[in-house]
């Protein structure tokens, strides 16, 4: 079951819920069980809850995908930074040892394996469609690319002959973007940590929990059939209240 199909299910069985609240407040005081988690009160009340409950995923959804796409803005800029890094380091006179390690991390942050001598990327690296070299065994996971643009930030402070007039190029400004690029990482993590919370705190209230709403639905099933008989037209106003479990919530 795709993503869309099993929203709509949840949708769907919220909708199914609150129509089975309406029919047993239709039948009056017939309506009556002992059970009190069964009772009209009790019956609203869960609806109430698993509709929160609902509305948080949506929230903790729509906080996760802008943070994602926070991140995205963020780590788009890198490409550029790091060539502008590299050429500045070589015009600095480094020794070759030094730029074949920088040029390592750079390539490893942008995902290529070289061919013979590495080659600086070029500054419209993030726009282009083509690769620059062969690429595959692709290190691009976010936590992949920070762990590169430190370890280049290091090879670069480690540098004497390092030393940029530009503020953007200092060692100050780039131990700065570290710090963001990993805090980034960190926010993703956390909203998505959240978001994987709300959907089990829905998925217990509409599926697993004794109390769920499938276990209630069922239940009241049974009663109104107990006192109405499985023949009635109250019965049969409820037997066409379907529940599902979705196989992916």
């Amino acid at each position: 079951m795709n993503k869309t199909k099993a929203k709509m299910t949840h949708v769907k069985d919220a909708e199914s819920f609150a129509r089975l609240i309406g029919f047993c407040t239709g039948y009056g005081g017939i309506y009556n069980p002992g059970r009190p988690n069964l009772q009209l009160d009790a019956l609203a009340n869960q609806l109430n809850e698993m509709r929160m409950a609902m509305e948080k995923v949506i929230v903790a959804k729509t906080n996760y995908d802008n943070i994602v796409n926070h991140r995205i803005q963020t780590y788009h800029q890198l490409p550029r930074l790091v060539s502008s890094i590299l050429r500045i380091l070589e015009s600095s006179g480094a020794r070759p040892e030094k730029l074949d390690d920088a040029r390592t991390f750079a390539h490893q942050l942008l995902g290529v394996v070289p061919k013979k001598r590495l080659p600086v990327p070029s500054d419209n690296t993030a726009n282009t469609t083509k690769p620059l070299i062969h690429r595959s065994h692709r290190q691009l996971a976010y936590v992949s690319k920070a762990d590169s643009f430190s370890k280049l930030v290091m090879a670069v402070s480690t540098e004497p002959l390092y030393q940029p007039r530009e503020q953007i190029f200092t060692q100050a400004w780039l131990d700065v973007k570290v710090q963001e690029l990993n805090g980034r990482n960190r926010e993703v993590s956390d909203a998505r940590a959240l978001w994987s919370k709300a959907l089990l705190e829905r998925n217990d209230r509409m599926y697993r929990n004794e109390v769920s709403i499938i276990r209630t639905a069922q239940a009241v099933k049974k009663y109104v059939r107990a006192i109405f008989g499985h023949d009635s037209a109250n019965y049969r106003l409820l037997k066409t209240l379907h529940f599902n479990m979705p196989t992916r919530k």
